[in-house]
């Protein structure tokens, strides 16, 4: 039987096209194939707990695929980061039962996101720049909570819809930063940068409190707003 790696990651989104292969587009896992082909001669599926877009970072993605042999699992990750390029990084190599898919593993994702209220040439590929003036920090983190619970978050996802349930949304100061924490048991295709650019379209008097609550409970087709990608990190998958 073909042994079943999982593999814990962290990766720079900056110079990807995402996670999902494209044709002729760099892409992480295209990266990660290239690499297990040089390894172990085959270029096997891998399966992923989260499918990233085009410029998002990952701080702990999950992954697993099957090889034809075997391999310990220290020497597997030296081989895999010795393969890879500087912006991907294999954390931990772990042999798993053969049933194991990170596309189904998850109970909880959770998601950071980083926006700096200003400018920073160094960290203008990992933040979003917000130059607009008088970011209301308490008024967002009171309003964030109204996203809490289990809702179809259709208007807060690009074509795409479903049942998720959010388990805490938390703004903190960090430094010159703002930061979103969100905690979910699933999330829709761009969900995350919706909910918080509507959080910033709150701070501007662009959405409501009610607005929000209503596009929740679909009485209303306006969508949220999407922040841009830079800023988001998965940041850790609970399995």
């Amino acid at each position: 039987m073909s042994p079943n790696y999982k593999i814990v990651l962290e990766y720079d989104g900056t110079h990807f096209y995402g996670w999902e292969l494209q044709h002729n587009k760099r892409t992480v896992r295209g990266e990660l194939e290239q690499a297990l082909q040089k390894i172990f001669g085959e270029r096997p599926k891998i399966y992923v707990a989260s499918r990233t877009d085009s410029g998002v970072h990952a701080l702990n993605q999950l992954a697993n695929f099957k090889v034809g042999k075997s391999m310990d699992v220290n020497e597997l990750r030296n081989a895999l980061n010795g393969n890879l390029p500087h912006d991907i990084y294999i954390k931990s190599v772990e042999q798993v039962d053969a049933d194991f898919n990170a596309r189904y593993a998850p109970k909880r994702k959770i998601y950071l996101y980083r926006l700096l209220p200003g400018r920073s040439p160094l960290r203008r590929l990992y933040v979003w720049e917000y130059y607009k003036k008088g970011f209301d920090f308490y008024k967002v983190r009171d309003v964030a909570t109204v996203f809490v619970g289990r809702y179809n978050f259709r208007n807060f996802a690009y074509k795409d819809e479903g049942i998720c349930e959010v388990y805490r949304v938390e703004v903190t100061q960090v430094g010159d930063e703002i930061h979103f924490e969100i905690e979910g048991n699933r999330f829709l295709y761009k969900m995350v940068r919706m909910m918080v650019g509507s959080l910033v379209w709150v701070n501007e008097g662009k959405l409501t409190v009610d607005n929000i609550k209503n596009m929740l409970a679909n009485k209303t087709d306006r969508k949220g707003f999407t922040a841009p990608p830079q800023g988001l990190y998965l940041k850790e998958v609970i399995s």
